[in-house]
C-alpha cells in the first residue's frame, strides 16, 4: 500500500476505527440531546450550540455556519494541519495504529534530554510496580489496602514501591544504559558522597506524577512507618517536573471532562481516587501549591465548568475563596462544591459514608456569590466597617445583576448578617448604585455611591440613645438599676458606664433612687473626667422622658442595645468619638481606647 496525502485507503482505515464523539470531544465541550451530541461550533462566532455531532453517521454538522464533515476533517480545520497530519491525529486519539501511519506524522523536533529523561522515569515507574508485588513491597500493598486502594486501583494510576535498598535502584537503572547525569536530573538520586548515591525515595510507596501526555515526570513518595523523616517526599523542580504547572492526574482526567462537561479540582492524591472509585475520571489535585495561574490556563484551556472540591476547614475554605477569585478574573467558568462547614474530604465520605453519600456531596454545587456569602457567614472574618464597605463594593455588580425581587432579597438579608448593616441601608445603596451606573473598576464611581453611607454610625446613635434612656431610668428606679446589673453590665460608652457605676452605688445605700444624691457622689470623687461626669448628670436631672419605666420598656432597650453592639465594632466606635474633637481630645480617646482593648484580652 503506497501511503501519499491522496491515498484514501488509509484514511478511511483509520476513520472506521474512530469513534467522531471522542474525537470532537477532545477538542470541545459536548451535550448530549437524544441520539446526538451539541457544543457551540468553532469554526463561526457561534452564540448557542450549533454543532451537531452524530454517532451514527460518524460525521459533524453546524446548521448555522454549514461546516460539516468527518472526525479527520474536523481536526484538520480546528488544528490548522494538513489532511495527512490530521489522519495522523486522529489515529493517535482513536489508539489505533496500523502500520506506516507514522508517515503522516508531522517531523517535530526531538528534546533529547528531556526524551531521554523520560524514558528514565518510565522505566524506573515500572521498576516500582514490579517491587510493590514482591516480599519487599508487602508493607507497601498493606498500606494501599489500608487506605481501600485495591489492585485495579494501584494499576490504573500506576503505584508502586521503592525499594528499601536504594542503591539497588539506582543500578537498575545504570543497567538499563542511563547515565548518573540522567538519573540525577530526573530528581530522584540522592548523594551520600561523592559517587554513592542511593534512591530518595526508598521504602516508600510510590505516586506517579505524569504530565498532560500521560509521560511520568516525577513522583510523590509516602513513608510506610512514623519516624523523623518527611510523610511525603516530592521530586523537587527538574528540567520535567514543575509542580507550578502540573496538576495530578491531567492526563486521565483531561479526555474524561470533555465528556462529561466538568472537571472537579480536589486537594490530594486520594480524593481523586475517591472520584474515581464512583466513575468520575474528570478529577485533579493540586500537589502541596495553591492553584497558580499556570493551573488555571490549562484548566482553562478544557473548556469545560471547573469545580473546586477543596477542604472543608477554615484554611480550605480561605484557599477557595482565592481560587474563585482568580477563576472569576480569567474568565472562567465555576462552580463550588458546598460542603456546609463539614470537614470531611471526599475519601473520607466515601470509606465512612459509602457512594451515594459522595455522589449528593460532590452535587451539591453553588455559584460564586453563594458561596463567597456562605464563606462570611460562617468564619465571619470582617471586623472593621471599612472591610464590611469593600464587601458590599464587590458585590454590588453581582446585586445590580439580579431581576428577582425576591433572589435580591435573599442576598441583603445574607450581607446585613455578615456586615451588621441594616437591610434597608444596603438596599438604599444598590438604589444609589443603580442610579448612578455603578462601576467596580472606578474609583470615582465608588466615592460617588458611598459617599454618606454610614449605616455603622446609625447604630451607634441607635445604641447611645438606648443606652442614655436606660441611664436615665436608672436615675429614677431601683428596678432599672437592678436590671443593668443582671442584664447588661456595662455600657459602651465610657461615661454613661462610669455613671451608671455611681448610680448602682448609691441603690446600694438607698432606698429609692435620686439623681441629686447621685451627683454628690461624683462630686465628692477625684476623678480626673469629673466635670465630663457632671456634665452629663445634670443635663439628666433636667431631661423629661416620657416612657414608663416598666418590665416592657427595659427588654425594648436590652434588644436594641444587644441588637446595635452586634452591628458595630470597636473600631466604629473609635472613629465616631474621634469626630470633631481637638487633637488632645483625640489623643485622651484614643489612649482610653487601647486600656480598654487590652483590658478584654
Amino acid at each position: 500500500m503506497a501511503f501519499n496525502r491522496f491515498n484514501n485507503d488509509i484514511a478511511e482505515d483509520v476513520l472506521k476505527h474512530a469513534d467522531i464523539v471522542r474525537v470532537v470531544g477532545t477538542y470541545l465541550n459536548l451535550t448530549k440531546q437524544g441520539k446526538n451530541y451539541k457544543a457551540i461550533c468553532p469554526f463561526h462566532d457561534d452564540t448557542s450550540p450549533s454543532l451537531t455531532i452524530s454517532p451514527e453517521k460518524q460525521m459533524f454538522k453546524c446548521f448555522a455556519c454549514g461546516t460539516g464533515g468527518k472526525a479527520i476533517y474536523f481536526v484538520q480545520k480546528i488544528e490548522h494541519i494538513s489532511y495527512n497530519e490530521a489522519i495522523k491525529k486522529v489515529a493517535d486519539i482513536s489508539d489505533y495504529h496500523p502500520q506506516g501511519i507514522e508517515q503522516f506524522a508531522k517531523p517535530k523536533q526531538v528534546d533529547e534530554k528531556k526524551e531521554e529523561l523520560i524514558k528514565c522515569l518510565h522505566d524506573l515507574n515500572l521498576y516500582y510496580q514490579f517491587a510493590l508485588n514482591t516480599p519487599d513491597g508487602k508493607e507497601g500493598i498493606d498500606y494501599f489496602d489500608s487506605r481501600n486502594l485495591d489492585s485495579s486501583i494501584r494499576s490504573k494510576y500506576k503505584l508502586g514501591f521503592a525499594p528499601k535498598d536504594g542503591k539497588a535502584t539506582i543500578d537498575f537503572l545504570k543497567k538499563k544504559g542511563y547515565s548518573v547525569k540522567t538519573i540525577e536530573d530526573t530528581g530522584i538520586a540522592k548523594m551520600l558522597s561523592v559517587g554513592n548515591y542511593r534512591d530518595m525515595n526508598e521504602g516508600r510507596v510510590t505516586f506517579p506524577i505524569c504530565d498532560i501526555d500521560g509521560n511520568v515526570i516525577g513522583f510523590s513518595a509516602r513513608r510506610l512507618k512514623d519516624d523523623d523523616t518527611a510523610k511525603y517526599m516530592n521530586t523537587p523542580e527538574t528540567y520535567l517536573f514543575h509542580k507550578t504547572n502540573n496538576l495530578y492526574n491531567i492526563h486521565i482526567a483531561k479526555d474524561a471532562a470533555k465528556l462529561k462537561g466538568f472537571i472537579y479540582v480536589c486537594e490530594g492524591f486520594m480524593d481523586v481516587y475517591a472520584l474515581g472509585k464512583i466513575g468520575i475520571d474528570a478529577a485533579v489535585a493540586t500537589m502541596g501549591t495553591a492553584l497558580t495561574s499556570e493551573h488555571i490556563q490549562i484548566l482553562k484551556g478544557l473548556n469545560v465548568e471547573i469545580r473546586l472540591c477543596l477542604d472543608g476547614d477554615l484554611p480550605g475554605q480561605k484557599a477557595m475563596m482565592k481560587i474563585a477569585r482568580d477563576l472569576n478574573r480569567a474568565g472562567v467558568s465555576f462552580r463550588v462544591v458546598d460542603n456546609q462547614g463539614s470537614s470531611k474530604d471526599p475519601d473520607e465520605i466515601l470509606n465512612q459514608d459509602g457512594e451515594e453519600a459522595l455522589k449528593e456531596y460532590l452535587n451539591r454545587l453553588v455559584g460564586h456569590t453563594d458561596f463567597a456569602l456562605n464563606y462570611y457567614l460562617r468564619s465571619n472574618p470582617l471586623k472593621t466597617s471599612e472591610e464590611k464597605k469593600m464587601l458590599l463594593k464587590e458585590f454590588l455588580p453581582i446585586l445590580l445583576r439580579i431581576n428577582s425581587q425576591i433572589e435580591l432579597d435573599s442576598y441583603l438579608r445574607k450581607l446585613e448578617k455578615i456586615t451588621g448593616f441594616d437591610v434597608e441601608s444596603i438596599r438604599e445603596l444598590v438604589k444609589k448604585a443603580k442610579a448612578n451606573d455603578y462601576n467596580v473598576s472606578n474609583p470615582a464611581s465608588y466615592r460617588e455611591v458611598f459617599q454618606n453611607f454610614h449605616p455603622e454610625r446609625e447604630a451607634l446613635q441607635k445604641l447611645v440613645t438606648a443606652e442614655r434612656e436606660l441611664l436615665y431610668q436608672m436615675g429614677q428606679n431601683k428596678a432599672a438599676v437592678s436590671f443593668y446589673e443582671q442584664k447588661i453590665g456595662g455600657f459602651y460608652d465610657d461615661i454613661y458606664r462610669q455613671i451608671a457605676n455611681f448610680m448602682v452605688e448609691y441603690a446600694e445605700t438607698h432606698d429609692d433612687m435620686d439623681i441629686n444624691g447621685v451627683i454628690v457622689l461624683v462630686e465628692s470623687s477625684d476623678l480626673e473626667n469629673r466635670d465630663e461626669l457632671l456634665n452629663d448628670l445634670t443635663s439628666l436631672l433636667i431631661e423629661t422622658h416620657p416612657n414608663k419605666c416598666d418590665e416592657k420598656l427595659l427588654n425594648n432597650l436590652l434588644d436594641t442595645i444587644d441588637g446595635e453592639k452586634k452591628r458595630i465594632t470597636d473600631e466604629d466606635i473609635l472613629e465616631s468619638s474621634l469626630e470633631g474633637k481637638s487633637e488632645l481630645e483625640k489623643a485622651r480617646i484614643i489612649s482610653e481606647f487601647r486600656k480598654r482593648k487590652m483590658a478584654k484580652r
